[in-house]
């Protein structure tokens, strides 16, 4: 039996519903990243690290409702905080006590947010960075990385996927149109070459210092520091996109890590505590021109006011539980949570290797994805690697299908470890692993 008739076989019950799903959205799935084929697992409960799916398999889960949910599902104090709100009124459209205290706890932990502003989602966040950058400077073009994803907004659409020189899709302006070009990760050399190009007209530079979706890399400290250093000789706006790796390895953002101080920041995930939330803020004098009374500058303030659910009550209630916790376990839950990501990375890379299957497993911490190498000597230092070296589709496609009939659930390979995950979990997952990569070498005989 292939590893898709298996998949189908233990899977009757997602069929049947996304059979239904397709009838109402398109493609069956309300965001692009969770559908593949031949049909999504659908959940039907869920609690620590696991989830059981509506055919009562019980499975580990990697995905962690898009690595926002570093305590695990159904995280006891955030149930409780937000059973608390719903019982006084959980959306009034006003301000409200809550969002200035997860205001200032966001701040604390993150020195270099002077202000902030709360949205609903990373896409609002970054959008509105950019905006804010490109009037303070006054200036159009914004510089991303290839492979880097910020979102869905028309802004930053762009250099996602190969080939990177054009739009994600259809719908989206050419990019000379949009006044956006990209960067090569990590490498300071290409990225000099372009924004020496553009550089009369470079209103921000946005990257993840780990990057996300573009394969779990992290930022060199040079490369940082290069990009600070040229924003700083061009006049532009550094912008640190740090919603998959705001709180993640530490209490506080990763740019501190690094030493590398950005001009605007954007967080989501952890710091909504599993609920929808955007975060964008730092230097006073670009968040000022948000500022609808701007008691000393001309003209109008930035759009930035958008949102009919930003900043209610649940999601801060929800992002102030999540806070709190972190903050009292910081001095050990943040080196329990790396020490269980280095075993599965180091695991897996292992006992692929064992079964003739050459693997490297990228990522930091808590954070890890697993790309099946073309080569056994290969190094993955930019999404651009992944793309030549490496059997993306078969991580993306196979691997996870295989690992569903094993019981993980992951996300292009790899995925987040929680607070719940132990070393039960651990031990169970790199099983699943090994049981995988002999099902894809058995199949594809890759």
């Amino acid at each position: 039996m292939s590893i898709e008739e298996k998949y189908k076989e233990l899977t009757l019950g997602s069929r049947t519903l996304y059979g239904h799903a397709k009838h109402l959205f398109p493609g069956g799935i309300c965001h692009n990243i969770r559908a593949f084929h031949p049909h999504p697992v659908f959940p039907r409960h869920s609690e620590g690290p696991r989830f059981t799916d509506v055919d009562g398999r019980d499975i580990i889960d990697l995905w962690m409702g898009h690595y926002s949910l570093i305590f695990g599902h159904a995280f006891g104090a955030v149930k409780r905080a937000v059973n608390n709100v719903l019982d006084s009124g959980w959306h009034w459209g006003m301000p409200h006590e809550l969002e200035l205290r997860l205001a200032d706890e966001i701040m604390l932990a993150a020195p270099v947010i002077k202000k902030l502003r709360f949205c609903c989602t990373g896409t609002e966040a970054t959008m509105y960075a950019v905006r804010l950058a490109r009037a303070f400077t006054g200036k159009g073009w914004v510089l991303k990385v290839a492979g880097g994803w910020h979102g869905a907004s028309t802004d930053l659409s762009f250099a996602v996927r190969p080939p990177y020189e054009e739009p994600e899709g259809p719908g989206l302006l050419e990019p000379d149109m949009q006044g956006v070009a990209h960067l090569t990760f990590n490498n300071i050399g290409e990225s000099k070459r372009v924004i020496n190009l553009h550089q009369d007209h470079i209103a921000a530079i946005i990257v993840e210092p780990m990057l996300g979706s573009g394969g779990f890399i992290p930022a060199t400290k040079e490369y940082l520091e290069f990009l600070r250093k040229a924003c700083d000789d061009i006049g532009a706006v550094l912008i640190f996109d740090e919603i998959i790796t705001g709180f993640r390895f530490r209490y506080g953002i990763l740019a501190d890590e690094y030493e590398v101080s950005p001009d605007l920041v954007t967080l989501g995930k952890i710091v909504g505590g599993g609920f929808p939330i955007g975060v964008y803020g730092g230097r006073e004098d670009i968040m000022e021109l948000a500022n609808p009374f701007q008691p000393e500058s001309p003209g109008r303030p930035v759009l930035v006011g958008g949102g009919t659910f930003s900043a209610n009550p649940a999601t801060m209630a929800a992002g102030l539980a999540t806070m709190d916790s972190l903050r009292k376990q910081q001095s050990s839950l943040y080196n329990l949570l790396a020490t269980r990501g280095d075993a599965m990375r180091k695991g897996i890379e292992e006992r692929f290797k064992a079964i003739g299957l050459p693997a490297a497993c990228t990522g930091m911490g808590s954070l890890f994805m697993t790309h099946i190498l073309k080569g056994d000597d290969d190094l993955i230092t930019s999404p651009g690697d992944i793309a030549e070296k490496t059997h993306s589709r078969v991580a993306d496609r196979e691997l996870k299908i295989s690992l569903l009939n094993h019981g993980v659930y992951t996300m292009h390979g790899g995925g987040a470890i929680s607070a719940t995950h132990g070393e039960k979990e651990v031990s169970t997952m790199l099983d699943a692993y090994e049981a995988a990569a002999q099902d894809l070498k058995n199949e594809l005989q890759i």
